[in-house]
């Protein structure tokens, strides 16, 4: 973005194209959409029509991922901008597909270009599908409508087309049986964050007693997100027995489901059978339970802390043996820290697996000289809400360089640009 604004597209156009034709995020989930920033690099510029059509021919076979999601954003943002072919090509592909149970793909970029008429157009084509099977899952209209189309007002006008329009009937009939079903549900948004966590708790152990979790522990199914859960609600007693089990347990990947109910909890004891698993040969499992120790400010942890990343052979596999530092950092240790970051050569995966634990590290132990760590992260993490993170312990610790600074202007993430343009 830096050099576009500088030199325009000269050296970097094939770059960029690459950039609008695959959705170039490292958590596409989470970091949102992109495509207004691509859109801004060749917006107006004469590689325009080549963009536009390498954008529409590869939005014409796309599918449901992430990919086609930003070429058909990339599609509309070019047809409100007056480009014709543009348009007419997101039009065919929204109202050419088969509309079915399964979400309208385009639905949001369509609206965005033709507007109301779009949404009620989408109603339409799904009220078809709920009169072949009125138990059919169609997109409810939460998802089609935001600012600016308020959902009053658009279902408003979508009961009035329902009048003398029998699909948009269907689809709006739908979509009041939905809207009493939610009433009559218990109404949680009052509740108190703490005791509708609780709630949840309690429902989850309810759900998943001990018994239930050391049988999984064995089993083939269910994620370690469910060990994670449990930890988080279990009582003193069932973590101890989570550690009596880890005594006997000798399938590793059984050990490091179980050593995930101290993912977010303190160990109730630093007991022997979780320092035997720190030196496993499972590099999950011994990462696992380093995170576990982590918890615990004591001698012995960060005695292994020092050991383990001041190791020639530290890397990336074992990424959260950083994490031991987090409760037993001490002045210098960043030293060591960021030595054992810069002799690394990673990217991707790697990259942010090392990342998110250092700057997990900077935000525990909150200290200025940690500035360097923060920087590595900031320089070599491919995920921007990361970066973010990075940037904003530097800006706290007033310690962000000026480069940086005038990076996140331009940066892909708006959170980015908005926390650097609003610096004081």
């Amino acid at each position: 973005m830096m050099h576009v604004q500088e030199h325009g597209l000269d050296g970097v156009e094939d770059l960029v194209l690459a950039a609008c034709l695959e959705n170039q995020t490292y958590d596409r989930q989470c970091e949102g959409s992109r495509a207004v920033w691509i859109y801004s690099l060749f917006k107006g510029t004469p590689a325009h029509p080549r963009f536009a059509a390498a954008i529409l021919a590869a939005m014409i076979s796309s599918t449901d991922d992430y990919d086609g999601d930003q070429q058909r954003e990339l599609a509309s943002l070019m047809g409100r901008d007056g480009d014709l072919e543009a348009a007419a090509a997101l039009r065919a592909f929204v109202w050419g597909q088969a509309f079915s149970a399964d979400r309208v793909l385009g639905a949001r970029p369509i609206r965005n270009l033709d507007g109301l008429p779009a949404i009620v157009e989408i109603a339409r084509r799904l009220g078809k599908v709920l009169q072949q099977d009125p138990e059919a899952w169609v997109d409810p209209l939460d998802y089609l409508v935001d600012d600016p189309f308020p959902f009053d007002e658009v279902f408003a006008e979508l009961k009035r087309v329902a009048a003398c329009d029998e699909a948009v009937a269907a689809y709006v009939a739908k979509e009041e049986a939905e809207r009493i079903a939610s009433s009559n549900r218990p109404d949680w948004s009052k509740e108190d964050p703490a005791a509708s966590a609780r709630r949840r708790g309690d429902a989850f152990m309810q759900d998943n007693p001990l018994d239930t979790i050391l049988a999984a522990a064995t089993s083939k199914s269910g994620g370690r997100g469910r060990f994670m859960q449990f930890g988080r609600w279990a009582s003193e007693d069932d973590l101890n027995r989570i550690l009596d089990r880890l005594r006997i347990e000798s399938e590793p990947e059984a050990c490091e489901k179980l050593l995930w109910a101290f993912r977010r909890r303190q160990l109730p004891r630093l007991d022997e059978c979780v320092w035997a698993l720190a030196c496993h040969s499972a590099a999950d499992v011994r990462n696992a339970a380093a995170v576990a120790l982590s918890h615990t400010s004591d001698p012995r942890v960060r005695e292994l802390a020092l050991e383990r990343v001041g190791a020639p052979g530290f890397s990336s596999d074992y990424a959260e043996e950083l994490d031991l530092f987090k409760n037993n950092y001490q002045p210098g240790d960043e030293t060591l820290i960021l030595a054992a970051l810069e002799r690394q050569t990673v990217d991707g995966d790697e990259a942010h697996y090392l990342g998110t634990c250092a700057i997990d590290i900077c935000n525990s132990a909150d200290s200025p000289a940690l500035a360097g760590v923060a920087e590595w992260v900031y320089r070599t993490n491919p995920c921007a809400i990361c970066r973010r993170r990075a940037v904003e312990k530097l800006q706290e610790w007033h310690r962000l360089p000026p480069h940086i600074a005038a990076e996140c202007r331009f940066d892909a993430l708006e959170d980015l640009r908005k926390l650097v343009h609003e610096q004081p």
